[in-house]
Formats: C-alpha cells, sequence, structure tokens
C-alpha cells in the first residue's frame, strides 16, 4: 500500500498511534521557516485531524510517488499546496510543504 493510501486509510477513522508509525523516527517537516520534528509535527497533526473541515488528504492529487518519495498538491482557499515527502524505510522521513498564491501560478485557471 502506498504512503498515500496509507494516510487516507488513517484520516478516516483517526488514529494519533497510527499517524505516528507512518514516519521515520527521524522525520522531520519544514514549513516555510519552520522546522519540526516528528514529535512536534505529530502534536499538530492530532489536533487537526479531529476538525471536521480538515481534509486534505481528500482534495491531494498525488503527482508522483515511488519507492524513495511522493509529491501531493491540492488547493486551500486562494493558495496552491505541495507537499514533496522523502522516505526512508518504507516510511515519510523529510517532508517540506510550499503554499503559493493561485494568482502567482503559471496557469491559475487551472485551479478554479
Amino acid at each position: 500500500m502506498s504512503i498515500h493510501d496509507e494516510l487516507c486509510a488513517c484520516f478516516q477513522s483517526y488514529d494519533p498511534q497510527v499517524f505516528q508509525d507512518l514516519h521515520h523516527e527521524d522525520f522531520m517537516m519544514v514549513r516555510e521557516l519552520e522546522l519540526s520534528t516528528r514529535d512536534e509535527h505529530c502534536e499538530i497533526i492530532n489536533e487537526l485531524a479531529v476538525k471536521p473541515d480538515w481534509d486534505w488528504h481528500l482534495k491531494a492529487e498525488v503527482v508522483h510517488e515511488n519507492a524513495f518519495c511522493i509529491e501531493w498538491r491540492w488547493r486551500d482557499r486562494d493558495e496552491i499546496v505541495t507537499n514533496v515527502g522523502l522516505k526512508k524505510n518504507g516510511k515519510l522521513w523529510r517532508s517540506i510543504i510550499s503554499r503559493i498564491p493561485i494568482s502567482d501560478t503559471p496557469n491559475p485557471h487551472i485551479y478554479r
């Protein structure tokens, strides 16, 4: 099963331990100028995952996935979000997120 499928299954009936287990013990997340460890990232997601309008995993398009990496993209209000994850031992090891205004994309009309 792909990381994407495992995450979607986890969020259907959110289980914090399953979510944590999908991440390598050395996981790090880069978000703009922020860096968070696996534990910090899991704390953030544990709070978000129980909110009824938190549904990135339903909107996300898997642009590419193989044994080494995954790239997701989705629209969040007036921004396009891209999340690139590197894998190690079948788990998410590093992740970086980019948010850009739709108006700054090369073809903004495709995100309407």
